[in-house]
């Protein structure tokens, strides 16, 4: 039989909405971090929408990508990070760390500087490549004839001009 905790749905409904963390939520009602992140999730609120919008839209682009969370996984690697937050920064998320932002925009500033678009291969992993006319203002590789999921997601992938700092 289960316990009665005292966090009804309604209640984990106010305090996510309130930005309580679930860590929070789990000791001001004596369960594990685990049993509220279950009963969030039952009640489909998401803590990370935006990143996870972003991570099924790269999935369109390079559906062969890596994405087991292993030390010597493409998925961790230091470009593939600086693309999901440069992403979640352009779509508004704000979630990001100040230090999260203040990456992006070094990474940002770089790709214009050298007026490169991010690559990625199965085999060697992520790699940047010369900016080419059909590229526009992409911070990747975009192949013709790949629609875009979502007109949104095309938008957030052009680099900021100058102005837009």
């Amino acid at each position: 039989m289960p316990v009665d905790t005292g966090l009804s749905d309604a209640l984990l409904i106010k305090l996510f909405h309130l930005d309580w963390s679930d860590k929070k939520i789990a000791h001001e009602f004596h369960i594990t971090v685990q049993a509220v992140s279950k009963r969030r999730t039952k009640l489909g609120l998401l803590r990370r929408p935006v990143s996870k919008k972003v991570n099924e839209w790269l999935r369109h682009r390079w559906p062969d990508m890596v994405s087991t969370k292993g030390s010597d996984s493409h998925h961790n690697d230091h470009s593939a990070q600086r693309l999901r937050e440069f992403l979640r920064l352009q779509l508004g998320d704000k979630t990001l760390s100040d230090r999260q932002v203040t990456l992006v925009q070094a990474w940002t500033e770089e790709r214009r500087k050298k007026d490169d678009v991010l690559c990625y291969d199965p085999d060697q992993g992520w790699s940047y490549r010369p900016r080419e006319k059909r590229d526009g203002n992409l911070v990747i590789d975009w192949p013709r004839g790949l629609n875009f999921p979502d007109q949104r997601f095309r938008e957030a992938l052009e680099l900021p001009s100058d102005s837009d700092k």
